[in-house]
């Protein structure tokens, strides 16, 4: 998916930075991983955006479908990026929307000072969900979804250099 992302930002113009380019892992140890793959994000870096596929265990796999998106409190733009992606997806693949969180504090995301988001395109676990990700068509629906949402961002302002005041520094957004 995040090889799909990348084709189709690039292809726009965008400049793209992977934090990894195939399925392995920065570190054995998770946490350590996640706190790598957040810190990736070199000087002019706009957005980080952070692609996974859910999962249940089998006696609640029915419970688990659709799309969610996570984002941190690490920026106050990070609430608006996740909403413009979640919006972005559910448009472009017709999947059932799980709305957006944020009450857990990811790893991926809490250290980011950019505007950050966790996206979870369908769950592997699920019967309908789990044939859907194993589709050409839909996967690339569900790119073009996160590629647009992703420049729908930075056309909007909705990134790290935009300028963002403080309530008690006036309460503006510049």
């Amino acid at each position: 998916m995040a090889l799909r992302v990348r084709d189709m930002l690039r292809a726009a113009g965008v400049d793209v930075v992977m934090t990894r380019d195939t399925d392995r892992a920065l570190h054995s140890s998770k946490n350590t991983d996640l706190e790598m793959r957040a810190a990736t994000s070199a000087p002019g870096t706009q957005l980080f955006v952070s692609i996974h596929v859910n999962a249940l265990e089998a006696k609640t796999a029915l419970r688990g479908y659709g799309i969610e998106t996570w984002w941190n409190p690490n920026h106050p733009l990070s609430s608006s990026l996740a909403a413009i992606l979640q919006r972005s997806m559910v448009a472009e693949s017709g999947a059932f929307s799980r709305g957006l969180k944020n009450n857990l504090s990811l790893g991926v995301l809490r250290n980011s000072r950019v505007p950050a988001a966790l996206i979870e395109i369908g769950f592997a676990s699920h019967p309908v969900d789990g044939l859907n990700l194993q589709d050409e068509n839909y996967l690339d629906r569900v790119a073009l979804g996160v590629a647009s949402g992703i420049r729908e961002a930075l056309i909007s302002g909705v990134t790290a250099s935009r300028q963002v005041l403080t309530p008690s520094a006036g309460g503006a957004e510049k």
